[in-house]
């Protein structure tokens, strides 16, 4: 009987794959292919992340722009007012050393801290606040404006010098800003009217308020601040709280019948509590048909308008339009009263409040909805002509055979290499001595005439169709054109919806072409009308948060139709023709 070999446990080797064995599936997985999930989803987050800032943008304030968060700050329930704003972060400058700054930090900040301080003892706040909490917000603010103005040289030096030289930058004047910067109150300015003629009149200025406006309902209270400014100190115990009711009873300098404006001026305290209105004139009774919010803390008004000739102008529509809801006799027409209602929104009304704020104000600074009409019509219109051009010119190139053929489609190809600024001239003249200047006929009637990308993606796709197919439509007796409606056309319908796909995002982002052929402001398509948001605030200053706000409108709809369609898409980009 023989003797096997003895087999010899190897103990070093049977380690690793028993630890191959003992672990799990999932992190088996991770560890072979994990890292190339990870690369996509980083590809996938440099994509995404311009659209998400474009919509955190959307959702910010103005003051918050400046800000270096990426995000808009989220507002919650606010009980009463006045209230203190937090103290912003205190910046660096960029000419400071890290180490200079963390030792002077403290330092320059108990400065701030006692010149606010003594500032408020002399000028008291005249509301109900937290005093401290005051003087720390307020501080950082005084030293954010201050620490850039120190010139360069004495942050290198002996540091005695630099205090001195900022304590001797702290004036008066500095205080006070910073003080009302960070004090948030609901502060009534006064009150104007605007005739038809264009008269101006004023109802009540920031002096009179305490004794002209009165609190009709609710828990409040209105305050003569030791600068002389009325604000109004309110409490509400709980979002279902009762609204506050403001009234200011007034008689019109002229015929009510010829009021263009009334126009309500104020400071908000960013509660993002809401703001509605109700203006008694005689005998009749109108009110907002929007509402409005205390935002930011900083000079705004309502302005109240009933129908007028400007709500079919395209323009700014600033105004908050009224309706009239009853109507009735009486013995003083000119005889008038203003409520001022004031609801309490809690932290979710709060958001939805900010997050639509924006956007409200996108929609009523130009004719969103006419712009919508347009950009909708040339896109179906582009689309309509690419995919008859495309398909009908493909199948000539494709199925048909006819003399020079060949090279036809070799110059179809050719004009693929001329840039557009090439052609965009001659254009531009061919267009406009046929008349069509400032239609919107330049924009949709190429389409119709062909592209050559396009033409040659349905070339390649048809010449997958066999031809069997083909012959066999001839022998029952379709001629060339029914072969193509009913044969040709349903086997490339990936491709035709992916030429469709492509059509109509060029077109709804199309810019350069209607910026050159239309001057109507009522033919813009979306594109170029949201343009017109930027040039209306070129004066006054580019309004960033509302541009992005525009933007976001515009770029959903092109992102929900690729989201819908993009398995058709996708099959038409690969081409696969057909199967079987």
């Amino acid at each position: 009987m023989a003797l096997t070999s003895p087999v010899r446990f190897d103990r070093e080797r049977a380690k690793p794959q028993a630890a191959k064995l003992r672990m799990p599936r999932f992190a088996r997985y991770v560890v072979s292919r994990g890292w190339l999930h990870l690369i996509l989803l980083c590809g996938v987050g440099i994509f995404v992340f311009p659209f998400v800032w474009m919509v955190g943008t959307s959702m910010k304030t103005d003051d918050e722009v400046t800000d270096q968060k990426w995000m808009p700050s989220i507002p919650t329930f606010v009980p009463r007012s006045p209230f203190v704003l937090g103290a912003p972060e205190v910046l660096r400058p960029m000419a400071v050393d890290p180490a200079t700054w963390e030792r002077l930090f403290n330092r320059l900040l108990n400065i701030s801290r006692s010149a606010v301080g003594a500032e408020l003892k002399a000028r008291p706040s005249g509301s109900q606040v937290n005093a401290d909490a005051l003087r720390d917000s307020a501080a950082a603010v005084v030293m954010n404006r201050l620490v850039n103005r120190l010139p360069t040289k004495l942050w290198s030096g002996d540091d005695s010098a630099l205090l001195d030289a900022y304590r001797a930058t702290i004036t008066p004047q500095i205080i006070s800003e910073a003080l009302a910067d960070r004090l948030a109150r609901f502060e009534i300015r006064g009150m104007l009217v605007r005739s038809l003629d264009a008269e101006m009149f004023s109802i009540s200025d920031g002096k009179d308020v305490a004794k002209t406006w009165q609190v009709e309902s609710g828990d409040a209270k209105i305050v003569t601040a030791p600068d002389g400014t009325a604000f109004l100190q309110y409490d509400f115990a709980s979002r279902g709280a009762k609204p506050i009711v403001l009234r200011r009873d007034f008689e019109f300098p002229f015929d009510p019948s010829q009021l263009h404006k009334l126009i309500v001026s104020y400071k908000a305290d960013t509660s993002w509590h809401r703001l509605d209105c109700q203006l008694t004139i005689g005998g009749q009774v109108w009110e907002t048909i929007r509402p409005s919010y205390l935002a930011q803390a900083r000079p705004s008004s309502i302005m109240l308008q009933p129908p007028t000739f400007e709500d079919e102008a395209y323009k700014n529509k600033v105004w908050t339009p009224i309706k009239l809801v009853s109507s009735g006799p009486s013995s003083d027409p000119r005889k008038a009263s203003l409520r001022v209602t004031l609801s309490p929104e809690g932290t979710i009304g709060a958001i939805l409040a900010k997050v639509q704020f924006n956007y409200r104000r996108a929609l009523n600074a130009v004719p969103f909805w006419k712009y919508v009409r347009n950009s909708t019509l040339l896109v179906a219109l582009c689309v309509l002509g690419t995919w008859f051009s495309s398909t009908f010119v493909a199948y000539a190139f494709a199925r048909l055979h006819w003399p020079g053929r060949s090279v036809a489609f070799v110059l179809l190809l050719s004009t693929m290499m001329l840039p557009s600024q090439v052609t965009m001239i001659p254009s531009f003249m061919i267009w406009r001595a046929v008349g069509w200047y400032n239609t919107l006929n330049p924009l949709w009637v190429p389409a119709f005439l062909g592209s050559a990308f396009f033409i040659f993606l349905m070339v390649q796709q048809m010449r997958t169709i066999p031809r069997d197919l083909e012959e066999a439509a001839r022998i029952d007796g379709l001629n060339a054109f029914q072969t193509w409606w009913y044969i040709i056309v349903p086997l490339v319908k990936p491709t035709a919806a992916a030429i469709a796909i492509m059509t109509a995002m060029g077109a709804w982002n199309e810019f350069m072409g209607p910026l050159i052929y239309l001057r109507d402001q009522a033919k813009f398509p979306l594109s170029l009308g949201l343009f017109g948001i930027r040039a209306d605030f070129q004066s006054s200053g580019i309004d960033w948060t509302m541009i992005m706000a525009g933007n976001v409108l515009m770029t959903l709809p092109v992102i929900v139709m690729f989201l819908l369609f993009q398995k058709y898409f996708v099959q038409g980009m690969t081409m696969s023709g057909m199967k079987g």
